[in-house]
């Protein structure tokens, strides 16, 4: 299961090193949030050289505005920028398509 990482941990989380982050913003009761899990958690199979963290935005919500208050959101971040961003529900193809586009 991915890191699920709340506000102290989340500026570090996304500007370590040069790797790739991949944050999934959720909520646990949304259905295309639930529907979008698998996907990431193949995607970190996948991509073992990109970092992929969950953020619940029920539990953090100082954290929810970064994902403008939608789910499920991905946001890519490289050294603490944003580089890219998805709201809803993407397929493994989209996914794995943005990640080889920016790493």
């Amino acid at each position: 299961e991915l890191k699920h990482l709340n506000k102290d941990e989340f500026e570090q989380a996304v500007k370590a090193g040069d790797e790739l982050v991949v944050v999934d913003f959720f909520a646990n009761g949304a259905v295309p949030c639930k529907m979008l899990g698998p996907v990431i958690e193949r995607a970190a199979d996948k991509f073992s050289d990109v970092h992929f963290y969950k953020v619940d935005i029920d539990e953090e919500m100082d954290l929810a505005a970064v994902s403008g208050n939608d789910v499920p959101t991905l946001i890519y971040f490289k050294r603490g920028e944003v580089l890219s961003k998805s709201v809803g529900l993407v397929s493994p193809a989209d996914v794995d398509k943005e990640i080889s586009k920016l790493k």
